[in-house]
């Protein structure tokens, strides 16, 4: 049966006849397969009822949910969300995984989508919006050759996955991908019949109220600092003194703090929370087994539409005021300050640079605006371009990747700094994470998150550090830094939780 599209361009014919279409798209396939000697994706796209992304994800990999969830393999997906433009994506199990590693992988993972997405047979990817059919989610490592501790197990130097299941949200509509992969023998790698139960939980599984049930033992959650207080702020001025030597210009340190609960972290309303609180960060979860990387950045790296792209510099930073006025103060002093005026210019100047090499028509303000989220205020400039022919959103990412918002400049100076004397594996935090098409997609910067096993989590947190910078200033920066995800892990514990100065004893 082929598939009709309305004049919005949203599928018509929705249904239960969604895997007879894929069944019969498979057989279609099979010939393409076999003559051109590699995979062939292929999709079918249909309208959902009232469902939840983030429920239905939690289900399938099994986090915050007891028996009953969905089983498909082993534990792999991904959500991601921006609240404030009523977009959600939800990956559930996997097609196919793309994996790479060192210094050329955003190539090679580009590289490989374009073999796979070439010569796809979906339904009308011309017509169908964004987010929906088949697309790859996942992200990179900070460095190039990926974590070097076991903490990050499962979380590579590039990984990502073509959903097998992915359910779309767009404004008041939803959508369900479905996606087989067809081997070069002409075999599908999973019939359609055999996913006719996962999808038949998919799609009757109702929308969720938001809402968590209260915790038998209502606790707080224990801190410690990974590296002693007194040691990164003896290592932010290390940097000071660098910097003043004239050895660089800028670099972000980063440092960890040890999160212990109670009980298991509950993933669902740590996500619920993320989103209620920060609609207008990217916020995104990404399984891998028993370790969920969660986050809500507020930091666009670089989006992707068609050829127009948009880019973000986030980069000087001051935190809330108890009142009104106290807030309008501190705002006020950010947005005066030639400290953070002139950190938050270095991030723009190198953005700028970067996306003319693979861009055209690159503008941005004169001068930055203020972005105030829940916790904290910030800097910011949008900038805009236009990519040029024969170029790639991964392309774009590779260009970026760090900025001197996460990394510091020059570039190269500034990251063997920082493996100096962060003394920290980052694995996944600040690092691109994101999704993408043919010619469309979003990647943000992986700030305010955590990666969570069990009750234990891991929450990041970065400063950028200047001539101007004060070690004692740049902590107490970091603690607001944390104060997202700290939250976040408040409410899954259904706990009331403080978050001052980080405790330098160890919470076990």
């Amino acid at each position: 049966m082929a598939t009709k599209t309305s004049a919005s361009g949203r599928v018509s014919n929705p249904g239960p006849d969604a895997l007879a279409r894929l069944a019969a798209r498979a057989v279609e396939a099979a010939g393409s397969a076999r003559g051109r000697g590699r995979p062939v994706v292929v999709s079918v796209v249909e309208r959902l009822g009232a469902v939840d992304p983030l429920a239905i994800s939690a289900q399938v990999t099994g986090a915050g949910v007891g028996n009953g969830r969905i089983v498909l393999g082993e534990p792999d997906g991904m959500y991601w969300s921006r609240p404030a433009d009523r977009f959600a994506i939800a990956g559930i199990g996997a097609a196919a995984t793309l994996t790479a590693r060192g210094a050329d992988r955003f190539r090679e993972i580009d590289r490989a989508w374009m073999a796979l997405a070439d010569g796809a047979l979906t339904d009308d990817t011309a017509n169908l919006m964004g987010g929906t059919g088949p697309l790859l989610m996942g992200g990179f490592a900070f460095e190039p050759e990926g974590p070097r501790t076991a903490r990050w197990d499962g979380f590579p130097s590039a990984r990502f996955i073509l959903p097998r299941f992915l359910v779309t949200e767009v404004g008041d509509s939803r959508w369900l991908t479905t996606t087989i992969l067809v081997g070069p023998d002409g075999t599908p790698d999973v019939t359609p019949a055999a996913l006719a139960p996962i999808r038949e939980r998919i799609v009757r599984l109702p929308e969720d109220s938001g809402q968590t049930s209260p915790a038998e033992d209502d606790t707080a959650v224990r801190y410690a600092d990974l590296c002693a207080s007194v040691d990164w702020r003896a290592a932010v001025q290390t940097a000071i003194d660098a910097i003043r030597a004239g050895e660089l210009e800028k670099v972000v340190l980063a440092r960890a703090v040890r999160a212990l609960g109670r009980a298991p972290f509950d993933i669902t309303a740590v996500m619920r929370h993320l989103c209620a609180v920060h609609p207008a960060s990217f916020v995104f979860a990404c399984w891998r087994g028993e370790r969920v990387f969660v986050g809500a950045s507020p930091e666009r790296l670089v989006r992707l539409d068609g050829r127009e792209v948009l880019a973000s510099s986030l980069a000087g930073s001051a935190g809330r005021g108890a009142g009104p006025e106290d807030d309008a103060r501190l705002a006020a002093t950010l947005l005066a300050s030639s400290k953070d005026a002139d950190e938050h210019a270095v991030v723009v100047r190198v953005l700028r640079e970067s996306l003319s090499q693979l861009c055209d028509d690159v503008t941005s303000a004169a001068t930055p605006s203020l972005l105030t989220l829940p916790h904290m205020h910030h800097l910011h400039t949008i900038v805009r371009a236009r990519l040029r022919g024969g170029h790639s959103l991964l392309e774009l990412v590779g260009h970026l990747h760090p900025t001197p918002a996460v990394g510091g400049t020059p570039r190269d100076t500034a990251l063997a700094f920082m493996r100096a004397h962060e003394r920290l594996d980052r694995g996944w935090y600040a690092a691109p994470i994101g999704w993408l098409q043919r010619d469309r997609g979003e990647f943000a910067v992986a700030l305010r998150s955590a990666l969570i096993q069990g009750d234990e989590a891991t929450l990041f947190a970065g400063c950028g550090v200047v001539r101007e910078s004060d070690p004692d200033l740049e902590y107490a920066e970091s603690v607001l830094k944390l104060r997202p995800m700290a939250s976040a892990l408040g409410a899954a514990q259904h706990a009331d939780v403080t978050i001052g100065a980080f405790a330098d004893d160890d919470p076990s």
